[in-house]
């Protein structure tokens, strides 16, 4: 690309590139403030949809299954937008009509059940969740650009007169392969129902230029997703078709979250470069489409409750090749280009950065962070050997993605439950503290250990929480692993499982096992109150010895009612977050110990189990159930979200953030990991400024940090805005695997982001 990579300053709005794009965007962001009810005809289509599955499921939950999405692709009232290039998924109440049917499944009936009183406890006290495998999923949707379903069907039509050769009549594999082949029906039915929509009102359309648009979009679809594709606007069109009916087949958004949308700069990038060659696509054309399709994502989610967390997708750009070859092309800066341009929540757009980037790569990422949006930016010299480390090949590591959140998988490969628990760490050092009771409820919930009043070192209450972890790790194992063997046995993608590699070579669904990696992952939340936990108590307790054992334990059970100058010594105590070793050697220390009680632990699947260090949202609800903590937060405040610093506590700049984040091995968390830095972007609007954030980037880099996400906003924008929302009605932040207008946040959501340290660049 010959010009400047694009930069547009946060909190300004769209900027389209074309008032198709323009008219569009407007429509899909005002969608989200609709007030409407679902429709009685999806009412009734989504009960139809649940009664055949549950006729069938019987039979084979993967045939029933099968049938249920055919139903819908051939019986859903099919809508076109005006003005639509890509076609599809119009109607966001779409996405969720076999939401009834899931809900209605086995999994559903029996899945919620523990396998003991003591993981039941835990559950109940909000130590742990479980378990979300519907979304935070990324199949290889991309496959269908290259095979079509003619060629995936011709695939498992060869496996099918295989497996009847060898194995007994109705076999689970010849089961799995009679769904894969009623699937690709419905995907073939689904697209050509499009298509005969489209040549309707192309025929009764007063605006040729309209009707020549509609007989166009007929066209393509009449070719794709069936074939092959063949220009840059049929692998957008055929992508998005299987996204749809994916996304339908797993329930919709609500269940967990978006899929992942891979890597959208490799594998578009060979239909761009031949149709800019051949002359059949120009720079801003492609812009335009882009746009478009990424206008497509974000509405998925209106009207469901995932709403107010825009999950989303995400695609990752960038990075490295399979081959450990520099992967940024021109794709990749007209992607985001086209992201900052609309200036939505969603899709997501992640960053892959590596040492050896070029130059230009540095300064797009450099722009496109600095834009506003929020999206997570990834470290390629952390993640791979993360990926390696828990299993996989070197190939497949290099490609892995940031997926939905912050959660990391390798598109196409994996059956991975990211979100398979949250562990609540500083309910556990709370455990540990008090004899494995609650300090709100007294219940007996943890492993019953000896009273830590009496000790005489710090090495003892390192020793007790680690005993107290690898107790609750066992349960919170155990508690999934029931529900995850509930999930093997009661559930069924086939269509998802079309588009993750060895299911069809296996004959075995993605819910069973049948990808080539089968993970499960553990969300160790409140890391950074339990750090400043401990580091306090060795500094309090046994440094200065101002605070007795006895007595701390004391001032927690109480709340720090009566202990008002123990709470400040507390709170005065070393943080972490301004690069003090001793500080942030204990943050290494407890990640190791989360490493040693998860990695040798196998799921239901047969697969690894992975840590993830971050907390989403869900740290105001997992700090409701902690009693008062050592670092002097008081009982039931909110836990410290991800891997931010306490509020305030950062006194010594971003850089010094990274410092103490690097101390931690995050090849030992390649589940995912976050930090939240909100910047004053004044500073940046400059080209010098510009170039001391991609220092700021490069640092990120070379610190082995795995993750961050930037908000670019000042404080003092964020308070006017929140007393005067109609002003201020484009700024974007960044809140927690999510992004969204600051104003669209509840007042509690709005305080967390502004109590965050403002971080500037000297």
């Amino acid at each position: 690309m010959s010009r400047t990579p694009y930069f547009r300053p946060p909190g300004l709005g769209p900027d389209c590139s074309t008032d198709r794009s323009a008219r569009l965007r407007e429509r899909r962001f005002e969608m989200g403030y609709e007030q409407r009810a679902e429709p009685q005809e999806y009412t009734r289509l989504a009960e139809e949809a649940k009664e055949l599955f549950l006729e069938h499921e019987g039979t084979d939950p993967s045939l029933a299954r099968a049938m249920a999405v055919k139903y819908v692709a051939e019986h859903y009232p099919m809508t076109i937008e005006p003005g639509t290039v890509l076609l599809g998924g119009e109607d966001p109440f779409f996405f969720n009509l076999l939401l009834p049917a899931l809900q209605a499944d086995l999994h559903s009936r029996e899945g919620g059940r523990a396998p003991d009183q003591a993981s039941d406890r835990l559950r109940s006290a909000d130590v742990l969740y479980a378990a979300c495998f519907e979304g935070h999923i990324t199949p290889g949707l991309e496959h269908v650009l290259g095979q079509g379903i003619a060629g995936l069907r011709g695939r498992i039509e060869e496996n099918l007169s295989t497996t009847r050769v060898v194995d007994e009549p109705g076999s689970e594999k010849e089961r799995f392969y009679a769904a894969a082949l009623i699937v690709c029906e419905a995907v073939v039915s689904y697209a050509r129902r499009y298509a005969d929509e489209a040549l309707r009102l192309a025929a009764v359309s007063s605006d040729p230029a309209e009707a020549v648009e509609l007989r166009e979009a007929a066209a393509i679809l009449g070719r794709v997703p069936e074939r092959p594709a063949g220009t840059f606007r049929e692998a957008l069109q055929s992508y998005w078709v299987v996204y749809i009916l994916v996304t339908l087949e797993m329930g919709g958004c609500c269940p967990g979250g978006g899929l992942g949308l891979g890597r959208l700069d490799q594998f578009l990038y060979p239909y761009y470069l031949r149709d800019s060659r051949d002359g059949l696509l120009t720079e801003e054309q492609a812009l335009e489409l882009m746009e478009l399709f990424l206008l497509n994502f974000r509405h998925e989610d209106y009207y469901t409750g995932h709403q107010g967390f825009t999950p989303g997708s995400q695609a990752s750009i960038g990075g490295v090749t399979p081959a450990g070859l520099d992967a940024s092309n021109e794709l990749t800066e007209i992607i985001m280009e086209a992201s900052l341009r609309i200036a939505m929540p969603a899709p997501y757009i992640s960053l892959r950065l590596h040492r050896d980037a070029p130059e230009r790569y540095w300064q797009a990422a450099t722009r496109y962070a600095l834009g506003g949006l929020g999206f997570p930016i990834v470290n390629d010299e952390v993640l791979i050997p993360a990926m390696m480390r828990h299993g996989r090949s070197l190939g497949d590591a290099r490609d892995y993605i940031c997926s939905c959140c912050y959660e990391n998988t390798i598109p196409g490969r994996e059956a991975f439950n990211p979100n398979a628990a949250y562990l609540n760490l500083p309910f556990v050092l709370e455990l540990a503290l008090n004899e494995g009771n609650s300090a709100l409820t007294g219940e007996s919930i943890g492993l019953g250990l000896p009273s830590c009043e009496g000790v005489e070192c710090f090495d003892h209450i390192m020793n007790a929480f680690g005993r107290q972890l690898e107790y609750v790790a066992h349960r919170l194992v155990e508690l999934v692993n029931a529900a995850d063997r509930s999930h093997v046995a009661g559930r069924r993608y086939p269509l998802m499982s079309l588009f993750v590699d060895d299911c069809i070579g296996k004959g075995l669904d993605v819910c069973s096992g049948g990808a080539r990696y089968n993970l499960s992952g553990c969300i160790a939340s409140g890391l950074p109150n339990v750090v400043n936990s401990l580091a306090a108590i060795r500094h309090c307790v046994f440094e200065e010895a101002s605070i007795p054992m006895s007595r701390l334990i004391a001032a927690l059970r109480a709340d720090f009612e009566g202990f008002e100058d123990e709470q400040r010594a507390l709170l005065a105590a070393p943080k972490w977050g301004n690069g003090d070793e001793r500080v942030d050697d204990i943050a290494a220390t407890v990640v190791e110990m989360l490493y040693a009680n998860f990695s040798r632990r196998e799921n239901a699947r047969g697969g690894r189990w992975q840590v993830a260090l971050y907390s989403f949202a869900a740290n105001y609800s997992l700090g409701s159930v902690v009693g008062a903590s050592a670092d002097g937060r008081s009982a039931r405040q909110l836990l410290t979200r991800n891997l931010n610093p306490t509020w305030g506590t950062d006194e010594a700049g971003p850089t010094a953030v990274l410092r103490s984040l690097s101390r931690i091995d995050f090849t030992a968390a390649p589940n995912g990991s976050s930090l939240d830095l909100r910047f004053d972007p004044s500073g940046f609007q400059s080209e010098s400024g510009r170039e001391r954030f991609t220092g700021f980037l490069k640092a990120f880099v070379d610190l082995g940090v795995m993750e961050m996400q930037l908000s670019m906003v000042d404080r003092e924008t964020l308070v006017e805005a929140q007393r005067d929302p109609d002003r201020f009605p484009h700024v974007m932040v960044r809140v927690a695997g999510y992004s969204a207008r600051f104003v669209d946040l509840s007042v509690e959501e709005q305080e967390e982001i502004m109590n965050r340290t403002t971080q500037r660049m000297a």
